[in-house]
């Protein structure tokens, strides 16, 4: 059986569309498919859309019209988007009547938006969400535009910049590192230190200068802060007396205050336990501290400071079981979660991780990842959970403790199927559960699918990197 007939199997057997999967019904003619031609190639795993099957019937095999031209039909809208695209097409017998299979492949940012040209970039602009096809905002237009064109927003000057926003001794600390450090720049003059590192640009500091050298850089961006909120359960809602937080604050400063200011809300938040090793008793937090500082660290070091994210915080939330951090932009250059700490990806503000990194708050080695999940391993605890969803980041850090390598007792096809409620990972459901991937795909996954219980957002390559498992 070919992996379209595979496909078209798992549909109907699900009777659902997915992020990548959409069906048409084509009886009647060639339907209109310019927007999820376009969603499709905006998005790294690509996509698949079958014709001959009709969504409305209850995801009955009408077959189409005639597959000659609805080929020929496809190939056109095809060549009417921007730029051109060229999916493989495959025509599919199936219970004795005829399919026709479209794969489309996902476009690298570069060669980003794909649009239909006679709508043009921004009315025809297209991404997946869920089973939609819904309009590219602004605020993606905006950050595939910057990718490719090369826009550093950290290297921008805000109209209210002046040098007194500058503190002096950060200035001057900060001058000082990096002439010991950086053997190029020991012999220049400070003013021009400052440039070629970015913190300035014609005489007036930058976005990346303020953020690290200005003990109240939200005089000029206001919303470039972090707002942190603790709640007593596992999710936001009031109390009987209208209370919704426990604690609450809006954290300001430059980037190394306000890390340090939401480490102490952290730790004013969350529990910590003594332990005895040997003769001395220590207090162990109820998350590794290092970790939190990589999430908060991450979050203001690669959010986004683009025109359409800079009025947005970094947002901290502790709930009686998880801590979550999310931050506007998401995996800078379309990269995907499996990347994160395993490839060299790019950096969406390199002046400002390098200012970051002379003054020793952060590094820029893509190790900040592989930290946060060897913390939580070393501290007993589930692995976190990485998430990129429409031009926001986040990670969660959860309490729980991890369970064993071996078969787990808490593992178990209900909970996997229960987790899979929203589509997952290989490495996340591995993640979750403390096991391997090789485990949980032979023990679990594949039986699942096997029974029909989970689906394949891409069907037609199970091994996929990109493949995601979801319940039916």
């Amino acid at each position: 059986m070919s992996e379209s007939e595979d496909l078209i199997k798992s549909v109907l057997l699900r009777k659902c569309e997915t992020p990548n999967l959409e069906v048409k019904a084509a009886l009647n003619g060639t339907p209109k498919v310019y927007d999820t031609l376009s969603s499709f190639s905006n998005q790294i795993d690509g996509g698949d859309i079958v014709f001959g099957i009709d969504e409305k019937s209850g995801f009955s095999v009408t077959g189409v019209y005639d597959a000659q031209k609805l080929q020929k039909d496809l190939v056109k809208q095809c060549k009417e988007m921007q730029p051109e695209i060229s999916p493989s097409i495959e025509v599919v017998t199936f219970d004795g009547k005829t399919l026709v299979v479209a794969h489309v492949g996902g476009m690298p940012m570069g060669m980003r938006p794909v649009y239909r040209k006679t709508a043009g970039i921004t009315r025809g602009s297209f991404v997946r969400s869920g089973d939609q096809d819904i309009h590219m905002n602004a605020a993606e237009l905006y950050e595939i535009e910057a990718f490719k064109n090369g826009y550093r927003d950290d290297q921008s000057v805000p109209s209210l910049s002046d040098n007194s926003m500058l503190d002096p001794d950060m200035t001057e600390d900060l001058i000082h590192r990096a002439k010991g450090e950086r053997p190029h720049l020991a012999k220049r003059p400070d003013s021009e230190v400052l440039r070629l590192l970015g913190a300035v640009r014609d005489e007036k500091p930058t976005l990346a200068g303020l953020m690290t050298l200005s003990d109240y850089p939200q005089q000029a961006y206001p919303n470039l802060c972090v707002t942190a909120i603790a709640v007593a359960g596992t999710h936001i809602s009031q109390d009987e007396l209208g209370n919704r937080f426990l604690d609450n604050k809006t954290i300001e400063g430059s980037i190394a205050q306000m890390i340090e200011e939401t480490m102490l809300f952290v730790r004013r938040n969350t529990r910590t336990k003594s332990v005895i090793k040997g003769a001395v008793r220590e207090n162990v937090p109820e998350y590794p501290e290092s970790a939190v500082r990589e999430i908060v660290t991450n979050a203001l070091m690669h959010r986004d400071y683009g025109p359409y994210s800079n009025g947005t915080p970094v947002r901290v939330v502790i709930y009686s079981d998880r801590i979550e951090c999310s931050n506007p932009g998401g995996i800078y250059g379309g990269q995907s979660i499996e990347d994160l700490g395993r490839a060299n990806i790019q950096t969406r503000n390199p002046a400002l991780v390098s200012l970051l990194e002379i003054q020793g708050v952060a590094e820029n080695r893509h190790s900040g990842i592989p930290v946060i999940r060897d913390e939580m391993k070393k501290a007993g605890l589930r692995p976190p959970i990485f998430r990129d969803e429409r031009g926001s980041f986040s990670v969660t850090l959860y309490n729980e403790p991890l369970a064993s390598q071996n078969r787990p007792q808490s593992l178990s096809e209900e909970v996997i199927l229960d987790f899979c409620s929203a589509p997952r990972s290989r490495q996340e459901i591995a993640e979750r559960f403390g096991v391997t991937t090789a485990y949980v795909a032979r023990v679990y996954l594949n039986p699942l699918v096997q029974r029909g219980l989970l689906a394949l957002t891409i069907p037609d390559k199970p091994q996929s990197k990109n493949q995601r498992f979801y319940r039916v």
